[in-house]
């Protein structure tokens, strides 16, 4: 079993839309993609908060500051079975950001691994995403944001 912790960021705009990030799994897990706000693990030694400005910056080029990110508005705890049988526990810390639809994703600053796993990116409505069907992370993701960005 691993365990892991991650920082992430609930990006939405101006029409309440989430942007998200489809990717694949690490490989050997088995599962279909699925669709993630920005974010990622939290490195040794860095605190929820630097780890979300850090990855928010590598994953979509957009640089923030403490100050925009305000406090923690969600935490959740996560289990995600793999196709092996074995699984992962997690805590998914989050904040929220707002900016503009016309946001563009700048992918100079991702890694080997983005590079390889990510699918696709886009803002979804929350209706919209959950008519869809598609996966989304961490389990528990999509009820959470139906409670709290309405359309």
């Amino acid at each position: 079993m691993k365990h892991r912790e991650t920082a992430r960021i609930l990006l939405s705009n101006e029409r309440s839309e989430i942007f998200l990030i489809q990717t694949h799994w690490d490989p050997g897990t088995g599962l279909p993609p699925r669709w993630l706000t920005p974010g990622g693990g939290i490195d040794a030694g860095e605190t929820i908060e630097k780890a979300a400005i850090r990855e928010l910056f590598e994953e979509t080029g957009m640089s923030v500051t403490a100050a925009d990110l305000g406090d923690l508005v969600h935490r959740m705890d996560f289990r995600v079975d793999w196709a092996n049988g074995t699984y992962e526990t997690g805590v998914a810390h989050f904040y929220a950001l707002k900016t503009t639809s016309d946001f563009v994703l700048d992918k100079t600053h991702w890694t080997i691994d983005e590079h390889r796993d990510v699918i696709d990116y886009r803002w979804w409505s929350v209706p919209e995403l959950k008519a869809s069907g598609a996966l989304v992370g961490p389990p528990g993701l999509l009820d959470y944001l139906e409670n709290h960005f309405p359309v």
